[in-house]
């Protein structure tokens, strides 16, 4: 569909980002926002295939893991 986000695209945009930032903080954002990424383009793969069930969301992960 023309015009529709690439979720997995700007996700991997995101991880690219992080890999290369020094401030953890930062670093960390850039994290949390390519997950969110990844479970949006979860849930377009979901409705494109019919299902109407629940899209499990990622849980909370320690900060100590993301940097």
């Amino acid at each position: 569909m023309p015009g529709q986000l690439d979720c997995e695209r700007e996700a991997n945009g995101c991880f690219r980002l992080a890999e290369s930032e020094t401030q953890a903080e930062v670093k960390a954002v850039l994290v949390g926002m390519a997950y969110g990424w990844l479970a949006l383009a979860n849930h377009q793969k979901t409705l494109s295939e019919g299902s109407r069930e629940p899209v499990e969301e990622p849980t909370d992960e320690p900060a100590d893991d993301l940097v």
